[in-house]
């Protein structure tokens, strides 16, 4: 196989090769995809998992893709020409590879402590960091590089999922490596959903018992509280006292989320990767949009509520209608893994569903309030009782007030509905 040069260029001494790229077209119909064949191997050559290159033309070619560790090849949805993977990947060696001031493909790789992704040029003694706007960013920082041209396993530091944990427990209460098969299942018993003819639910849910369930509860509230002082759109900022000024100077220390600049881009870079999610279950692949999510939720240690608050942020504009059926299997799976359904429904209701109405999109949705929570009804997403509640309790706050005078048509045919019930039952 002829090698080309690394960034381009024709000059037959250049010592960085690497091989041209390979793509294969398979299926048909909606089954369309393109396998980038060698993506190993190219990848190899720029000394960068496989995973970032694959991942970065879907990005540019706007299509999902999916990877195969064994076979070394990576899948971009749709067919695409190789001359158009071998662009992308030409590209994607200018912006990821190649170091900004010798342009020689000597960089490396790694994530600082801020959670930015720093290139280390070995030719040159360039440091500096990666452009974190690219939709690569982000699963960068979720599938971290380790120090051989891959991504980091769990052992070696990346991040464990609940479910890794409750394996390890189970293998710990069985006896350790003797039991380990009995461990495994015991831990399949705790993770595994109830099936409905959708993909797997209790993504975000481990143990079910009471206990865990309180705990849960409490966790969701503290980190929502910091999601939601992190999150501008989400939250209505009041007026504090300078005791509630001292209190947040001295907690701030603890906050996990660090000081200001580092909370923005914390906060800039999940709504990145809520909102990546996002697009694929607007795609119609919710297994994988759920997948991205979980990613998220585990290493931000994110609760169902906090992942609510983002997707109202970055999934919803004016077109709320249309994108609420759209993202009804993620929603609705999301309510599912809810430790306090009712909770979550008030939440999603106030401040998410006010804040989208009646302040990010006001002049395109507030008057579409009523039809926007009779698809929330409908699909299941809220209940009736949560909704007429909601209203009846009403708000000092201006925003509460004109959201809740937009909703009275919806609430009244909820009302109405009722009282035809219960006279159906006095009958």
């Amino acid at each position: 196989m002829s090698l080309l040069n690394i960034g381009g260029g024709e000059d037959p001494a250049y010592r960085y090769k690497m091989p041209a790229v390979v793509g294969k077209k398979e299926g048909i119909g909606n089954g369309k995809k393109t396998v980038i064949v060698n993506a190993t191997d190219v990848a190899k050559s720029l000394k960068r998992p496989f995973q970032y290159l694959v991942k970065y033309c879907a990005v540019e070619l706007g299509a999902v893709s999916t990877f195969d560790p064994v076979q070394g090849s990576g899948t971009v949805n749709g067919w695409h020409e190789t001359p158009v993977l071998q662009e992308k990947t030409n590209k994607f060696i200018k912006e990821w590879v190649l170091c900004p001031r010798c342009k020689l493909p000597e960089t490396s790789m790694e994530i600082g402590k801020k959670k930015e992704i720093v290139f280390d040029c070995k030719a040159c003694g360039y440091h500096g960091n990666a452009d974190s706007s690219h939709k690569l960013a982000t699963f960068i920082l979720n599938n971290p590089p380790d120090a051989k041209g891959g991504i980091q396993d769990k052992a070696s530091g990346g991040k464990k999922t609940k479910e890794d944990r409750a394996r390890e427990k189970a293998e710990k209460k069985g006896g350790g490596k003797k039991d380990k098969e009995e461990g495994e299942e015991a831990a399949e018993e705790v993770t595994a959903p109830e099936k409905d003819d959708d993909a797997d639910d209790g993504d975000w849910a481990v143990d079910v018992s009471d206990a865990a369930v309180e705990a849960r509860e409490k966790a969701a509230q503290a980190s929502f509280e910091k999601i939601e002082a992190a999150t501008k759109e989400m939250s209505v900022e009041g007026k504090e006292g300078k005791e509630g000024k001292k209190k947040k100077k001295e907690e701030a220390d603890d906050d996990k989320f660090g000081d200001e600049e580092e909370r923005e881009a914390l906060k800039a870079m999940i709504s990145a990767a809520v909102k990546e999610a996002m697009e694929e279950s607007a795609e119609g692949d919710t297994d994988e949009a759920i997948k991205s999510l979980m990613a998220v939720a585990s290493k931000h240690d994110l609760e169902p509520n906090d992942l609510f608050g983002f997707i109202f942020a970055v999934a919803f504009d004016e077109n709320a209608l249309k994108q609420f059926k759209q993202h009804e299997k993620v929603l609705l799976k999301l309510l599912k893994a809810s430790p306090d359904k009712k909770k979550t429904q008030k939440f999603i209701i106030s401040p998410c569903l006010e804040t989208l109405v009646g302040e990010t999109h006001k002049e395109a949705l507030l008057k579409k309030t009523p039809a926007i929570l009779k698809v929330m009804y409908d699909m299941d997403l809220l209940e009736e009782d949560v909704i007429i509640k909601w209203y009846d309790k009403g708000s000092k706050k201006k925003l509460g007030k004109a959201v809740r005078e937009a909703a009275e048509p919806c609430v009244t045919w909820l009302k109405e509905a009722d009282e035809d019930e219960d006279d159906d039952d006095d009958e």
